[in-house]
């Protein structure tokens, strides 16, 4: 790559890098046989930047690419497209980038920085909505990945909303909030089954903070306010918006599912950060949240520390919170000794009691560049306490595992894990499919890609009409 930021920026080299084109392929080469049970297509979303940027590049900034997989009757097909974005669209227009990442804007940049859609995309109420969590979503035409513009629910939504909206198994509602460094600095929100925004809540925070993603249990919706505090003046000073205040702790904030800001109680936890948790559930006085704690975020706080900790020593560690309901106390107990991000769940358990668990996975061999890689799947079953781990190799990297049960009413962890996979030796990308009880074996299916697909953030498997 011709960029002279890719020189010396780790998230411009390698399979970090930008793919720049788009394009589809059918009829994919196929090692062993891909499940009847999957028709569908599996989308994910990721950074792609189309122009060199703007000064200090970091992962969280490239123009969202969408890479979809599409199966059916035995076979496969891939495409990937850019989110066109009003902000990529004008800087084609002008032949460069025109907006500056979040380690690079000025204050006075912060209110209309891009909207790059780059971080997840869920299908809801028979829309495709590419998300990050500073703007609002943006449309997708799920056959051709085509942009149909920025959706703000037919005018109720307030922007910003989060990546990582919660899809209810049971009721069907789509529940999220949105957060801001300016007041009011969280909101949250309601859409019903058929896609219509019903409510939205103000909540008072004690302040600023990135909040990235939240949990809920049937009854419950529970805010994480981390210690990484939002400030104009370290824009100023260091470079970054946000900054580490070992003095302050983490606050869970419980709020009951059909309350406001005045029903939100808050437990204080020891200080950590939260990116993704894994899921939560409410039993016998108790919420108990399954996620991978950072027990700092260093690469937030100080920009020019790029490492978001995937090897052994800086990683988050999947540990448990316990909020006992009646005393007023968290209890964090940790469950694996190893770097993981990225969990998953059978989505059909979100909010209730789960037993199994997927994640991927890094080690300190990974650690050969200071961007964050992750070589393994993890499969938990978090009643026995066991972990299964596969590996792809040093330097070989694996994107979020996305689970697929066989069937509506198969058990919870009788189906399928999908992934892609980069293989450093080949310079390409495939995409697996595992059998979830039995990770460790060969895979299922491999679906040879036309070439690489840089790493990216999450994604979601939309089964056929």
């Amino acid at each position: 790559m011709p960029w002279k930021e890719a020189e010396r920026n780790p998230f411009l080299q390698g399979n970090f890098a930008p793919w720049l084109g788009e394009g589809r392929c059918d009829d994919l080469e196929v090692v062993g046989t891909i499940p009847p049970e999957l028709n569908g297509t599996f989308y994910r979303n990721g950074p792609n930047s189309e122009f060199e940027p703007i000064g200090r590049y970091h992962w969280f900034d490239g123009d969202g690419m969408i890479h979809a997989v599409r199966l059916a009757a035995g076979r496969a097909s891939y495409q990937n497209r850019w989110v066109e974005s009003t902000g990529l669209l004008e800087e084609r227009a002008k032949g460069r980038a025109l907006f500056p990442g979040i380690f690079g804007m000025s204050a006075d940049e912060m209110p209309s920085f891009k909207n790059t859609a780059n971080t997840n995309i869920v299908a809801h109420a028979g829309r495709l909505l590419a998300l990050m969590e500073g703007a609002l979503p943006t449309r997708l035409d799920p056959a051709t990945l085509a942009t149909l513009g920025e959706y703000d629910f037919d005018g109720r939504l307030v922007p910003p909303m989060t990546a990582h909206p919660k899809m209810d198994p049971e009721t069907g509602e789509m529940l999220f909030f949105g957060y801001s460094p300016f007041p009011p600095y969280l909101r949250y929100h309601v859409v019903d089954r058929a896609g219509t925004l019903l409510r939205s809540e103000e909540i008072d925070l004690a302040w600023p903070s990135m909040i990235h993603d939240f949990a809920i249990t049937r009854d419950h919706v529970v805010f994480m306010l981390c210690p990484l505090v939002f400030s104009l003046e370290e824009i100023a000073r260091r470079g970054s918006p946000f900054f580490w205040d070992d003095d302050r702790p983490t606050r869970l904030g419980v709020m009951p599912r059909a309350g406001g800001n005045a029903d939100v109680r808050w437990f204080d936890a020891e200080p950590s950060y939260v990116f993704h948790p894994m899921n939560a559930y409410a039993e016998s006085g108790r919420i108990e949240i399954d996620a991978p704690l950072f027990r700092r975020l260093d690469f937030m706080d100080n920009p020019d520390r790029q490492r978001s900790g995937s090897g052994e020593r800086d990683g988050a560690r999947l540990s448990r919170w316990t909020i006992d309901l009646a005393a007023g106390t968290v209890r964090t107990e940790q469950r694996d000794d190893g770097a993981t991000e990225f969990p998953r769940i059978d989505e059909r358990q979100l909010g209730r009691r789960h037993r199994f668990g997927y994640a991927a996975a890094g080690r300190r061999d990974d650690a050969t560049t200071t961007a964050p890689l992750f070589s393994g799947i993890r499969r938990y079953d978090l009643e026995r306490g066991t972990i299964e781990t596969r590996w792809h190799g040093m330097g070989n990297g694996v994107s979020e595992p996305v689970f697929v049960p066989r069937s509506a009413t198969a058990a919870e962890d009788d189906g399928f894990l999908l992934y892609f996979a980069y293989d450093r030796e080949r310079d390409a990308s495939d995409f697996l499919i595992l059998d979830a009880r039995n990770i460790t074996r060969e895979p299922v299916a491999t679906v040879r890609l036309p070439h690489r697909v840089p790493y990216g953030f999450h994604g979601n498997w939309v089964a056929a009409a």
